[in-house]
């Protein structure tokens, strides 16, 4: 029997009844009990759709929420990542820069066309020449003629580095070697950075080299942003002169890029990163799918008129590191009939200014909330049906006082009245109980269909982290290697320096020797001499003997033969002491050439000493470097395995999102049988899109 039938029934029955009065006490007392249950069940329903609402509102924005922290907490890796990466960089630079010696300005001075990385504005400098050592450092903008240090490093860590020079008591850096390229293809030599920037703000690249601290961060390099590090270099009095520089093209974080890009946020959010402040400010860093990467923003308005993206950046360059702050604005899409609420998650990442925003529509997003409201406005109207039914009761308790006993067609008459005051609200109800038990379902499958899209990114993204730990991993085997090879030939080379440095003892012996040789000459060729005089004042007495013999006549022969004997020894004395004096200064001769050879010898030992030396100190630092490097990939490694933690953490909570929306799609259907049972009641036989009464 119908809602209706009952209550014409029931009509008249009661006016059947005799006795009116006690008709009236009873359906007085019933009428009272039912208010009581009435307004308790309204309560309890009431309370109930609060808490569903409530919870749906909040798990909806938390998701958004959840992102936005993830998506920070990925770039804090990044950023740990690179740091390390750039530390090890910069100590390889430094031994490579070392090696070539000292840093020194020269007394003679070169011309520079210097310009403004900024402001493009060039102007002529003259400034002395920078040396490295025994080397200046000639304007070289040909990338295929090798430039030392800079192209060394290239080479060794495959990143960017550039040495400056200081221009003036400003502290503007000029470049006058670099690996980095400008659009054109040339090294970016003769491009300087300004002290100060457009605003008049000190730059803080230069403020720090210019305080003798090292600067690691975010830098505007000649064309593009880099994650960079600065180190001072100083001449012998502590004073700054210049800088080292290593750097990495903050568009090489890849992986992040394709992270943020991935992920999905609803039916069509997004993750987007924007310039926060400076000159860029506004400007897209990450677009949707990367098409508007570099376009200027900052004018953007919404529905409204307002300029959303302004206050958004405003927003957020005031948040604490990890802070999240929500902004909701109304946006129009050309095929949009309306405008449609969007709400935005946004953090601001300082190291690399970034905005990191996390937005969707409203309506898509938060389908579950639409759900409780409908199931609200429900128990409202259920709460309408509830008054309406007391007001019939009481209708029928004042026609039971002021008629008594009616005539059975007048109660007929009041019953169909008070039926069709009852059943049309009903009627009302029971439909917009319907089109909110289907806006519900419809809403359980976009919120379905949205974690399970969340998840399946999610899961890509553990996948591609997974590889990217095994490259590492192979990458920090290699890196052993090479640490291992690097000691190995150091200690080659350590004993190359030993045997020449004892070469160069053996011959600094021989010039000993050479030099005594030499000395002895000098003096064996003196004692010669003293022969020859000998000989010549011999020949003189011989002479004379033969004289006076000649004068003592016959007594004289046996005298003047000896005499004779005497002067030809003293001629054969002095031709052996001509013939061993020709001999001797020979002797002498060669063996200043044999010193000079030997003089030779030892500076070219020397120089193979020096040289052996400086390759052993480059092998040590190429060693010291490759340890570094070895420590910095594996410390990447832990950096990524972290940031897979965070991925799958970030799955498992999409997947804890899917089987939530499957619970409220039971939810759903569990209210679409109460309106079934309702409309069943009320003798209603419309039916809603999905089959079910309403």
């Amino acid at each position: 029997m119908t809602l209706g039938k009952k209550i014409v029934t029931s009509k008249l029955t009661l006016v059947a009844v005799p006795i009116a009065l006690l008709t009236f006490i009873a359906v007085y007392q019933s009428t009272r009990g039912f208010d009581r249950a009435q307004e308790q069940a309204r309560t309890a329903f009431q309370s109930a759709t609060d808490a569903v609402k409530q919870s749906l509102e909040a798990g909806s924005v938390a998701d958004l929420e959840h992102q936005a922290t993830a998506t920070y907490d990925m770039c804090v890796a990044m950023q740990e990542v690179l740091e390390q990466k750039l530390k090890s960089d910069l100590n390889v630079a430094r031994d490579v820069l070392r090696s070539g010696g000292a840093v020194a300005l020269a007394s003679e001075t070169v011309t520079w066309n210097a310009v403004n990385q900024v402001t493009n504005e060039a102007g002529s400098v003259a400034l002395p020449v920078l040396r490295i050592g025994d080397t200046p450092l000639a304007q070289n903008a040909d990338p295929q003629t090798k430039s030392p240090v800079v192209d060394t490093v290239r080479e060794l860590v495959k990143s960017t580095c550039t040495i400056f020079q200081r221009m003036n008591s400003a502290g503007d850096m000029l470049r006058v070697c670099t690996n980095v390229l400008k659009k054109d293809g040339q090294r970016a030599i003769g491009t300087f950075i300004p002290a100060r920037g457009a605003d008049g703000n000190l730059n803080p690249v230069v403020a720090t080299l210019l305080r003798g601290e090292t600067y690691i961060g975010r830098a505007f390099v000649v064309d593009r942003w880099y994650i960079t590090a600065y180190e001072p270099i100083q001449d012998a009095d502590g004073e700054v002169i210049g800088a080292l520089y290593v750097g990495i093209p903050q568009e090489s974080a890849t992986s992040l890029r394709k992270a943020i890009m991935a992920t999905k946020v609803g039916k069509s959010g997004y993750i987007f990163v924007l310039n926060g402040t400076g000159n860029t400010r506004g400007h897209y860093v990450i677009s949707q799918g990367g098409k508007r990467d570099g376009e200027n923003i900052w004018d953007a308005q919404d529905a409204n008129g307002q300029f959303f993206i302004r206050t958004l950046c405003e927003t957020a360059v005031q948040l604490k590191p990890g802070q999240i702050a929500e902004m909701r604005y109304p946006w129009k899409n050309a095929d949009d009939p309306a405008p449609r609420e969007k709400i935005v998650k946004v953090s601001y990442f300082q190291p690399w200014d970034w905005v990191i925003g996390v937005g969707a529509y409203i309506d898509e997003l938060d389908a579950a909330t639409r759900a409780a409201e409908m199931d609200v406005r429900a128990a409202a109207a259920l709460s309408e049906v509830e008054q309406t039914k007391r007001h019939a009761q009481s209708g029928v308790v004042a026609w039971c006082i002021g008629t008594g006993v009616a005539a059975l067609v007048i109660a007929a008459l009041i019953g169909i009245f008070v039926t069709r005051s009852i059943t049309r609200p009903v009627n009302r109800i029971i439909i917009g109980l319907t089109e909110g038990a289907d806006q519900v379902n419809d809403a359980a499958a976009q919120v379905a269909n949205a974690a399970q899209t969340l998840a399946a990114g999610n899961s890509e993204q553990a996948s591609s982290l997974e590889e990217t730990s095994s490259a590492l991993e192979q990458m920090a085997a290699m890196t052993r290697t090479n640490a291992e090879n690097a000691k190995q030939a150091n200690e080659l080379a350590a004993q190359a320096r030993t045997n020449a440095a004892n070469g160069d003892k053996t011959m600094q012996q021989l010039n000993t020797a050479m030099g005594a040789i030499n000395e002895s000459s000098s003096q064996i060729s003196k004692i010669i001499k003293v022969i020859e005089e000998i000989a010549f004042q011999t020949n003189l007495l011989a002479l004379n003997a033969a004289v006076e013999a000649a004068r003592a006549g016959e007594h004289g022969k046996g005298f003047a033969v000896v005499a004779e004997e005497v002067r030809n020894l003293a001629q054969r004395s002095a031709q052996a002491a001509r013939d061993t004096t020709n001999l001797i200064e020979g002797s002498v001769t060669r063996a200043k050439e044999g010193t000079s050879v030997a003089d030779a010898a030892g500076k070219a030992l020397q120089a193979i000493v020096a040289d052996v030396t400086e390759v052993a100190d480059l092998l040590n630092g190429i060693r010291r470097a490759s340890d570094e490097q070895a420590q910095g990939v594996e410390q990447i490694n832990a950096a990524v395995s972290q940031v897979d933690k965070v991925t799958q953490h970030n799955a498992a909570s999409a997947e804890e999102s899917a089987s939530a929306a499957e619970q409220l799609n039971a939810q759903s259907n569990a209210l679409r049988g109460l309106v079934r049972e309702l409309a069943a009641l009320a003798g209603n036989h419309h039916r809603s899109r999905a089959g079910n009464c309403t």
